[in-house]
């Protein structure tokens, strides 16, 4: 975005109030050059200069404030929490700081989730005592199992080839025993976008960036109320309603 943009325009109102005061500036000067050893028209013009430069400096004062007012508005309505360079270890703290008071709905969107199923893999049987969890994999068979989006990823984050199903499958493997209907899994059929994972009102986000590995890809927190809290979860819940964009385990799966 150009420099340009973050700048402030000034209304006529503005332009009055600063040409007001550079009069009182310059006539200030102009008295205080003519009045020479008359102390009278030298306090009068060097209180007329001050008064000038001090109100330049107020204006800008305002005019900042009002800028840092409006941004700080506009990272409050879009939810804005927390900023990270990268996830899974460099912020795991986070994830266990919201994982201890998790209350109601620990949704998550990912590839193989293999980093989610190392860390936590032990905990799951205890979030279900305490919160409804449901889990989005990528499907490693869609829309062809020798051409899926999965192998295509693979390729994007320089993987071996089949690192992503074998993941996935993995995942299911360990945690079938725990799907219910508070343990929940599905496999998304679309094309991979965001990662998400989401614990009550704060969801977690992050880009997927071609030759870099996802779990160094930036990640964003946001909060509810706020516009992209909203975005991305009903981003996950059109995802996981759909029989289009994500299907059951199938008892049979994986082979």
């Amino acid at each position: 975005m150009p420099a340009s943009a973050h700048r402030p325009r000034l209304a006529a109102r503005h332009w009055l109030y600063l040409l007001a005061h550079l009069v009182m500036v310059l006539l200030g000067l102009l008295l205080v050059s003519q009045a020479k050893d008359d102390r009278l028209w030298t306090g009068i013009g060097t209180s007329l200069t001050a008064a000038g430069l001090s109100g330049y400096i107020i204006f800008l004062y305002l005019l900042h404030s009002d800028r840092l007012t409006t941004l700080l508005s506009l990272f409050d309505s879009f939810g804005f929490a927390g900023a990270f360079a990268a996830r899974a270890e460099r912020i795991k703290s986070e994830y266990d700081s919201l994982l201890a008071t998790a209350s109601d709905r620990i949704d998550i969107l990912g590839f193989g989730l293999s980093a989610l199923r190392e860390d936590y893999g032990a905990e799951f049987q205890t979030w279900k005592t305490h919160a409804s969890i449901r889990i989005l994999l990528l499907d490693p068979d869609f829309p062809d199992p020798t051409s899926s989006y999965a192998l295509a990823r693979d390729v994007e984050e320089e993987n071996s080839p089949g690192k992503i199903a074998t993941d996935a499958k993995l995942f299911v493997q360990q945690t079938r025993s725990l799907i219910d209907d508070r343990f929940q899994v599905r496999l998304y059929r679309c094309l991979p976008s965001v990662n998400i994972f989401r614990v009550d009102d704060r969801l977690f986000w992050g880009p997927y960036l071609m030759k870099k590995q996802s779990r160094n890809a930036p990640t964003f927190l946001v909060k509810a109320p706020g516009h992209l809290h909203r975005v991305f979860v009903n981003q996950f819940e059109t995802i996981w309603k759909s029989d289009d964009l994500s299907r059951s385990i199938p008892q049979s799966w994986p082979a």
